[in-house]
């Protein structure tokens, strides 16, 4: 990273991490670039932001010309993508409501949700794509539907325990099942438990918590959200990572999300092309044995490094 970058670079840095939509990423990109001074110590840099401008301005083109087999597409934006399944009023529009800032048509009565509709779930400090679908079962649309089950990172089958949540819990597996969608995290949302019997929902939780996280809800009381938001981070199976320029404080603002498992190279990748390429060694706050603690590239990260 070129010396002397002015605070302006920064504060435009985090606002690019933070983008969400394609629209957001090429107006924080265009504004990133224009805060790097010109002279031959930032030449590679600006050459790397306006390549990455370059591919996401054809990105955003390509979307907007692709013809009907994307009506239903939805982008993967967020640390991961959840897809919201179940049956007719089992309260998902509700649910997303009361989790994001989306606002999708809520009403008592069946099939209200006839086209995709996704919202962001902050949790601490990242965000999760939700995505609301119409309900399992209709002909019309479980084509697209499973198509998007399919390609989210997890899974929340929310059912109602007002009803039998037993048998739409089973009824649910055994579709996806039937999609041939492959194994998942799965999560179990239990609406409208402020309605339902506690011995029933008891027994609900008793057969499948040790299958899946099971989270009991009230979209109409609040109840269970912060719970739901835990379960969301804990299935993705992500980790979140802070950097740090030498002398410099971490930016807490703007973690890197990377999956369980990575290493201190595929952060590097993630960063700049340059760190991945000439990485040889990282210092670690947090999982080391101590602070500052200088580790190889191939060292394990774990959820809030610092590197």
């Amino acid at each position: 990273m070129p010396a002397n970058l002015p605070p302006e670079y920064y504060e435009a840095e985090s606002k690019y991490k933070k983008a969400v939509t394609p629209q957001e990423k090429v107006a924080a990109l265009e504004k990133l670039i224009s805060t790097i001074p010109k002279h031959k110590g930032t030449d590679k840099l600006r050459a790397d932001f306006r390549k990455r401008l370059s591919k996401l301005r054809d990105e955003s083109i390509k979307k907007k010309k692709s013809g009907k087999g994307d009506l239903y597409a939805v982008e993967r934006q967020g640390a991961a993508q959840v897809a919201l399944a179940g049956f007719a009023n089992s309260g998902k529009s509700s649910l997303i409501s009361v989790l994001t800032n989306a606002h999708p048509v809520v009403a008592d009565f069946p099939m209200s949700t006839v086209m995709p509709l996704s919202g962001m779930m902050p949790f601490e400090d990242i965000q999760f794509q939700l995505v609301d679908l119409p309900p399992i079962g209709n002909e019309s649309t479980d084509g697209w539907v499973s198509g998007i089950l399919r390609g989210a990172n997890v899974l929340m089958l929310v059912v109602d325990m007002e009803e039998d949540a037993d048998v739409q819990t089973e009824l649910l597996l055994d579709q996806l099942k039937g999609w041939n969608i492959s194994p998942k995290p799965f999560i179990i949302a239990g609406n409208k438990s402020d309605l339902a019997d506690n011995k029933r929902q008891e027994e609900f939780i008793g057969k499948y918590e040790a299958l899946y996280p099971v989270v009991l809800s009230s979209a109409l009381k609040k109840e269970g959200i912060g719970e739901l938001r835990k379960a969301v981070f804990d299935s993705s199976r992500i980790i979140r990572v802070y950097s740090k320029e030498p002398g410099k404080k971490p930016d807490m603002d703007s973690p890197f999300t990377l999956p369980f498992g990575s290493n201190v190279l595929k952060l590097a990748e993630i960063i700049h092309k340059d760190f991945f390429k000439n990485l040889k060694y990282a210092c670690i706050w947090g999982s080391g044995k101590f602070d500052g603690q200088r580790v190889q590239k191939d060292y394990i990260l774990h959820d809030r490094d610092i590197v």
